[in-house]
C-alpha cells in the first residue's frame, strides 16, 4: 500500500476501463467475469486479488506463477503457466503499461493544513525563524536548531534535538526521529528517517528513480511511489544520493555507514550494519545483506542478491547473486578474493613486467 503522507490513490478502477486505456488484450485461462476492480498496483509477491502487477523480467517468472494478483501486465508472446484467477494483460511492452497504469492510479499528496498541527512548534512564531520557511502544519520538536533559509514542508515532523543545518529542504510529510544531525544543502523528500541519524552536506534523499519505459526511440518516465526508509543510526555521507523506491521501499537499515559520493537505486535493501564506500553505486531492486562491506567504487547490477557478511574488494563488479555468507571477492565480475589476486599474477606475468 502507499504512503498516504506522500500520495494519493485515485482507484479503485474498473478492469476494462484499464485494459482500454493501456491498449491491453484481456486474457482470462481460468476465470469468467471481467467485472473486477483494481484498487493498487504492486509486486507480484505482495499483489492480491484486487492488485495488478506485471511481468517484464525473466527473473521473476517464479513469483509470478505464484501470484496471488488480480490482473498482470505481460507481454503478448507470454505462453507460460499462468496463475489462478489471475486476468492477463497483454502489450507489446508490458512496462511501458506499467508506467502508464502507475500514472493512472497515483499522483503526489498535498496535505491539507488541517490534517495535522504545530503545538510542539516553537520556531513558527519565534524571531529565530527569520531566513526560513516552515509551514504551519509541520511539527517541530524541542531543542532543535534549524539554520539559515531552512525549508520545511507542510506535514513534515522533527524530532527533538535534531539540528538542521543552512539551506536544507525538508519536503512534505517527511519524518525525522531524535537528536538528527542534517547538515547543510541537503534535500529529503519521500522519507521516514529513525533516531540518531547524520546526513552529511549536498545529500539527496527520496528523490526520483532512474526509471524509463522506452519505446519508439521516446524515454517515458515512471513515476516512482516508493518512499526511503532509513533505520536509527544511520552516516549518509556528502552528496550521497538514495532515491525513493518504484512500488517497494528503499531500506537502509539500522547502523549503517554510506560514504560521500554513493548512488544508491530505487528499492535497494540494505541491511544492518553494512558499509558502503566512496563512489559506491547500487542499481535498482538490489539487496545487501547485513554487515556486508562494499569498498570503493564498487558497482552493483540491479536485482542482484548478497548474502550477510559480504566484503566486496575496491572497483568489484557484482553481477550476479552472491548467496555464500562472508564470502570475500574481488574483480570485475567478482571471483573469490584468492582467486582475483591469481588472475591479477597470471596478466602480470604474461605482460612480462617483474
Amino acid at each position: 500500500m502507499i504512503d498516504e503522507r506522500f500520495y494519493t490513490n485515485k482507484g479503485p478502477l474498473p478492469l476494462t476501463k484499464i485494459a482500454k486505456h493501456l491498449e491491453c488484450e484481456l486474457v482470462a485461462p481460468n476465470i469468467a467475469s471481467k467485472e473486477i476492480e483494481i484498487a493498487n498496483i504492486t509486486t507480484l509477491e505482495l499483489a492480491q486479488s484486487s492488485d495488478l502487477t506485471f511481468l517484464s523480467n525473466k527473473k521473476y517468472e517464479k513469483a509470478f506463477k505464484h501470484t496471488k494478483a488480480g490482473a498482470c501486465l505481460v507481454n503478448n508472446n507470454y505462453a507460460g503457466e499462468v496463475p489462478e484467477n489471475t486476468w492477463l494483460l497483454k502489450s507489446d511492452n508490458p512496462y511501458l503499461a506499467y508506467a502508464k497504469a502507475i500514472d493512472m492510479f497515483y499522483t503526489s499528496l498535498g496535505l491539507d493544513p488541517k490534517d495535522s498541527g504545530n503545538s510542539r512548534d516553537p520556531l513558527i512564531k519565534s524571531e529565530e525563524n527569520a531566513g526560513k520557511m516552515i509551514d504551519p502544519t509541520a511539527l517541530i520538536g524541542f531543542g532543535c536548531k534549524i539554520g539559515h533559509n531552512v525549508v520545511i514542508e507542510a506535514g513534515a515532523q522533527i524530532g527533538d534535538n535534531a539540528v538542521i543545518g543552512a539551506f536544507t529542504f525538508i519536503g512534505r510529510g517527511v519524518k525525522i526521529g531524535n537528536n538528527a544531525r542534517i547538515d547543510s544543502h541537503v534535500a529529503i523528500s519521500y522519507s521516514i528517517i529513525g533516531d540518531d541519524v547524520v546526513i552529511l552536506p549536498g545529500a539527496r534523499i527520496g528523490q526520483d528513480g532512474f526509471g524509463f519505459a522506452t519505446a519508439g526511440g521516446r524515454h517515458r518516465k515512471i513515476f516512482h511511489v516508493g518512499r526511503v526508509i532509513i533505520g536509527d543510526d544511520v552516516e549518509i555521507g556528502a552528496n550521497t544520493t538514495i532515491d525513493r523506491g518504484g512500488i517497494l521501499d528503499t531500506v537502509i537499515s539500522d547502523g549503517c555507514r554510506i560514504d560521500n559520493l554513493v548512488q544508491i537505486g530505487h528499492n535497494v535493501f540494505i541491511g544492518k550494519g553494512s558499509i558502503v564506500v566512496a563512489q559506491v553505486g547500487i542499481a535498482g531492486s538490489s539487496k545487501i545483506g547485513s554487515y556486508c562491506a562494499l569498498g570503493g567504487q564498487v558497482g552493483v547490477s540491479g536485482h542482484v542478491q548478497i548474502a550477510d557478511r559480504v566484503q566486496i574488494a575496491g572497483q568489484g563488479g557484482v553481477i550476479q547473486d552472491i548467496t555464500e555468507p562472508g564470502s570475500i571477492l574481488g574483480g570485475s565480475p567478482t571471483v573469490p578474493i584468492m582467486d582475483w589476486h591469481r588472475q591479477s599474477i597470471f596478466l602480470k606475468k604474461m605482460s612480462g613486467k617483474k
